[in-house]
């Protein structure tokens, strides 16, 4: 499908279209709709030159297992999270039942085997009575190619019981345990280079385009998320953002950006919200499934 939108289009709103029962005269709020996600009329700031072009292929002969020697560090802080329950799912779909399940020691760290240079997903989770970190999830994870076959140094985030209360906290929304909270930073094409985007903005759908009744999508200043009015868009120092109380189920995560004319899709992601979980989801410009593959697993021209 087209990447750009018509500006004029976006403006529509939803209607009534006869369905209201007017015995009870009280349906709730009216289904959200784009432009109550996606409303910026300053122009994005960021790369977006790679939309359409080749993006590389992956190199079938780099998709092999590797030694993995990782560590569980906190989200926040980059500290180390000791006896982290990890599990990862070579399928990329955390539906499913894991294909690892392995603990990390006393300083965060764990060796595992896994496919490289093929998308992933892993959770990592603590103790729930020591009420410690919150269950974590990150979908299509790419580990890179390294020739000797073992991968030093590799890192799989955990969120914090303190951080899940600050976030909304600070922005001043309850979590609804209920639901998710989904996290996430906007790339645009120089992401080898940490390139991300200003002024973007988030629309969350479900595979029919239907919107989520709760959950509303903030953006950071100052590594901190701010409310809307504060931080309507994504901040260009580091593109964070953070949708809270997402319900659960299957949501399409799209990022959109104001070219001066125009609304354009930048790209988007796609993601399964567990109750109670915290979900990193990072879109990358050009990319439509969440996927950006490392230099090294690509094949060279």
């Amino acid at each position: 499908m087209s990447l750009r939108f018509s500006a004029a289009l976006l403006l529509v709103t939803a209607c009534d279209d006869g369905s209201k029962d007017t015995d009870t005269g009280d349906t709730g709020p009216a289904p959200r709709v784009f432009s109550d996600f996606v409303n910026t009329t300053t122009a994005y700031v960021g790369d977006a030159t790679c939309i359409g072009t080749d993006l590389g292929t992956v190199d079938p002969l780099k998709q092999v297992s590797a030694t993995l020697n990782g560590l569980v560090i906190d989200f926040q802080s980059d500290d180390e999270v000791p006896d982290a329950d990890i599990q990862m799912w070579f399928g990329d779909d955390i539906s499913g039942t894991p294909d690892v399940e392995t603990v990390s020691d006393a300083s965060g760290a764990f060796t595992t085997t896994l496919p490289i240079c093929t998308p992933i997903a892993y959770g990592t989770s603590t103790d729930p009575l020591l009420e410690l970190t919150v269950d974590t999830f990150e979908v299509h994870q790419v580990f890179g190619f390294d020739e000797d076959g073992v991968l030093d140094g590799e890192w799989v985030r955990s969120v914090s019981e303190v951080t899940a209360k600050l976030i909304p906290g600070i922005i001043g929304v309850d979590w609804d345990r209920t639901t998710g909270i989904i996290a996430g930073t906007a790339f645009d094409c120089n992401r080898a280079e940490e390139g991300v985007y200003g002024h973007a903005q988030m629309f969350i759908h479900d595979a029919a385009g239907a919107t989520p009744a709760t959950g509303d999508v903030f953006y950071f200043s100052n590594s901190l998320p701010q409310a809307k009015e504060d931080q309507p868009d994504t901040n260009p120092e580091d593109g964070l953002w953070v949708a809270v109380n997402v319900p659960v189920g299957t949501w399409i995560v799209e990022m959109w950006g104001f070219n001066g004319t125009d609304y354009e899709m930048l790209g988007s992601t796609s993601l399964n919200i567990l109750a109670g979980s915290v979900n990193i989801s990072n879109i990358y410009t050009g990319h439509t499934d969440g996927i950006a593959y490392p230099d090294s697993c690509l094949q060279v021209m």
